[in-house]
């Protein structure tokens, strides 16, 4: 599904989905509009995000967080 249509559902797509170890979750540094989203985020990136404010302009600003699993040594 789109990051466009998950973001007009008003259901948490990422509820009791994707891995469970938050200590794997890395925040993408910054704020971000929706429409930014695209620049910051590979094709094959597990992403969450949420919402973390609005610009002065009322434009809503979104946390990013790309899962980075920890790799074996």
């Amino acid at each position: 599904m789109p990051i466009k249509d998950l973001l007009k559902s008003k259901d948490d797509p990422f509820r009791n989905a994707g891995p469970m170890d938050l200590s794997q979750w890395r925040r993408i540094p910054g704020l971000y509009r929706r429409w930014e989203f695209a620049q910051v985020v590979n094709d094959h990136d597990s992403i969450s995000f949420e919402l973390a404010g609005e610009a002065k302009d009322g434009t809503e600003l979104w946390a990013l967080y790309r899962f980075e699993p920890l790799k074996e040594l």
